[in-house]
């Protein structure tokens, strides 16, 4: 089950719900004074709900990447990828937290709580009365959608056709791109303008074109067509032409590519 309004990109997002996370931690210390805080003196009170504050901000940040890495594996957010997120939170916390604890703020004491002890009586309480903030603030500035999944549809989507001349370049939708044509040394492109079929010179090989743009189908040594344009087959005595959208635009076929051809357009799924 993908949730992506749990998937945050942004990083000042992010450390803002990081700041928020230390200010909670702060409070909750140093005014409910769970546990044994209220046996501190109060400058020590305030010395260590800072720094279990200070503690809380920097394990946010630290699972910032965390999430990237997830999020990556796969290109989307999903109720597992939040569950890792929270344990690999609480892990960090937990060991942050007690060397904190053990090496600062007592760092002469030697009847100190365990490791274990410290984590499921301390980080873990904490954390689970934590929780509920933090999924708010992660579901608040959270992407109501995706970036990266935006951004990596458009990259697909858009194209750039470029010829040996510099100044030979045409940035185009993969829908807009009708066919492509060889002509001696170029290339004519026949893409759409605002419905409008148009077509430029390009100098350059179709067998260039071919390699770059894999989406595009052969169907004679001179013309690559945009499978997505295909409207239907014409036979011409003994010659079979495909009709592409929108301009009813003839397209010779040969021998060569035409049961491959056949075969994907009787099988678009395939």
């Amino acid at each position: 089950m993908h949730i992506k309004n749990f998937y945050i990109q942004s990083i000042p997002k992010q450390l803002l719900i990081g700041f928020f996370i230390g200010l909670w931690v702060f409070l909750f210390l140093f005014f409910v004074e769970p546990f044994d805080m209220y046996q501190l003196r109060p400058s020590e009170r305030s010395f260590a709900a800072l720094g279990y504050s200070i503690v809380a901000v920097l394990t946010y940040v630290i699972i910032i990447p965390v999430q990237r890495i997830l999020y990556n594996s796969g290109r989307s957010w999903s109720i597992l990828k939040e569950i890792l997120l929270l344990v690999s939170l609480l892990l960090i916390s937990g060991i942050t937290s007690f060397l904190f604890f053990k090496f600062i703020l007592l760092p002469n004491e030697p009847n100190t709580y365990e490791f274990g002890f410290f984590f499921s009586q301390r980080v873990f309480p904490t954390v689970l009365l934590m929780l509920p903030m933090m999924i708010f603030l992660r579901w608040i500035f959270g992407d109501k959608t995706i970036p990266e999944t935006i951004a990596g549809t458009q990259k697909k989507q858009t194209i750039v056709i470029k010829g040996e001349n510099k100044a030979e370049v045409l940035h185009l939708k993969e829908s807009e791109l009708v066919f492509i044509e060889s002509a001696n040394n170029y290339v004519k492109v026949h893409y759409l303008l605002e419905g409008t079929l148009k077509n430029e010179l390009f100098r350059t090989k179709i067998s260039v074109l071919q390699k770059e743009f894999p989406f595009l189908l052969k169907t004679h040594r001179s013309f690559l067509i945009n499978p997505s344009h295909f409207l239907e087959w014409k036979r011409e005595s003994s010659q079979t032409i495909l009709i592409l959208k929108p301009a009813v635009t003839e397209i010779p076929v040969s021998k060569t590519y035409k049961k491959a051809l056949v075969e994907k357009f009787t099988n678009p799924a395939e």
